[in-house]
């Protein structure tokens, strides 16, 4: 099993129950002096953060010191005046909802057919529908070796940008997903990957005598994709036989683990099929009508928008003040690392320029909206409990100095090199 699974977050219960029984003995954090810095908390802690906290997911911003035993969240005080010891930002680190980071090696591809001396004629088909698509051509010829080097370089670089969970559409079956675990761990950072996993093999409609075994076959390896993954991220519902697609569903839903699937990018032709799935989530949603969000939302659906990958591609814009009016829970991802970097900062500024969305709904789409999509009930907020998924940020750089309100210096302004570091 990837990334952090029910048995992970019954431990983090048990050590945060465990913390609160101390605290309220006394025992976990014994009084200090006004020379240890730290208000009336000392002593048997590993860590200790200070600053502007953006706590809780509206976010409260409150200063004060962030408390961390065991890596888990224990304590938040808030503090004025002359105790303060810092005036860093302290952020919760971003959920990166949706990526294929397998292309990494494929930085700088060809867009389309050039049209003039000085434009291409974009084609999102050329570009990543299987099974001709250029990344799909690309990704066969990688060895396994190039593989998962390249992608333990893109968790690292995530890393780097203050992102805690990524979910990633994972090509290649049984071996694609193994080869980004194999990745994740070599990288050794305390970033997690829910991966969704994509079978290699199809399976035809109407089985006959000569199908049977190759419908096997596809059972097999979807059972084997489903004991490894935590879900299956199918490529759109135009690229498969409705008979997988129903297996797909059938089996990951049978198993409890999640069923993702992109839909409506190029146009609205598979929004329909996709919802007819009862998917867990749905990605892109770029030409989705209003009566397709409200089917959405009455299903409580969450939709991952994935703003630069549609701008580079040039399917579009997703109508994402739509999909927040129909109440729906919205986050970000970043798509493919051969179109973008996987740098939520700039998605927000994006975000943020383009359809004017209030900074504080932007703060949710890209911590804790992305957290509870995937099911990553750990993190997403800096709360009492949670795992202590933070990063620091400079205020006093030459990009943050000067500005007034904290959130909104966040959301439009604030990039990767403002990052002191990560907790």
């Amino acid at each position: 099993m990837s990334g952090f699974d029910d048995s992970d977050f019954i431990r983090l219960l048990e050590i945060v129950e465990q913390t609160e029984k101390e605290r309220r003995s006394g025992t976990a954090f014994p009084k200090s002096t006004d020379a240890d810095g730290y208000g009336d908390y000392a002593g048997d802690y590993d860590r200790v953060v200070s600053g502007l906290i953006f706590a809780c997911d509206g976010p409260d911003l409150i200063y004060g010191n962030v408390y961390i035993q065991n890596g888990i969240i224990c304590e938040i005080e808030e503090l004025r005046g002359s105790q303060m010891k810092s005036h860093n930002w302290i952020v919760p680190r971003f959920v990166n909802a949706h990526t294929h980071i397998g292309d990494t090696l494929l930085k700088d591809p060809p867009l389309g057919s050039e049209i003039s001396p000085y434009a291409y004629r974009r084609d999102l088909d050329s570009l990543v529908r299987p099974p001709n698509g250029l990344k799909h051509r690309f990704l066969s010829d990688l060895s396994t070796e190039e593989s998962v080097d390249s992608m333990e370089s893109a968790i690292w670089n995530m890393y780097q940008n203050g992102i805690s969970v990524f979910a990633d559409f994972r090509e290649g079956g049984v071996a694609g997903v193994s080869a980004l675990i194999e990745a994740s761990k070599n990288a050794a950072r305390d970033i997690h990957p829910i991966i969704f996993g994509r079978p290699l093999l199809s399976a035809p409609r109407i089985p006959n005598s000569s199908d049977i075994m190759s419908s096997h076959m596809f059972l097999d390896e979807l059972r084997d994709l489903l004991e490894l993954a935590d879900g299956i991220g199918v490529s759109g519902a135009n690229d498969m036989d409705e008979y997988v697609l129903a297996k797909i569903a059938s089996k990951t839903q049978s198993k409890r683990k999640k069923l993702a699937i992109h839909a409506g990018e190029k146009d609205r032709s598979d929004i329909d099929s996709a919802l007819s799935l009862d998917p867990d989530l749905l990605i892109h949603m770029t030409h989705a009508e209003k009566n397709d969000l409200k089917k959405a939302a009455d299903a409580n659906i969450p939709i991952t928008v994935c703003l630069r990958s549609n701008l580079v591609t040039g399917v579009g814009l997703p109508p994402v003040l739509d999909m927040l009016d129909a109440g729906i829970s919205v986050s970000i991802g970043t798509d493919n690392i051969m179109l973008n970097s996987p740098d939520v900062f700039e998605e927000l500024h994006f975000l943020s320029k383009i359809y004017g969305i209030t900074d504080s709904a932007l703060f949710k789409m890209a911590t804790v909206n992305g957290a509870n999509a995937l099911g990553c009930r750990f993190t997403g907020s800096i709360e009492v409990g949670k795992k202590a998924d933070m990063m620091v940020l400079n205020s006093k750089s030459l990009n943050l100095k000067h500005v007034k309100d904290p959130l909104a210096g966040f959301i439009r302004r604030a990039d990767t090199a403002d990052i002191l570091g990560i907790v």
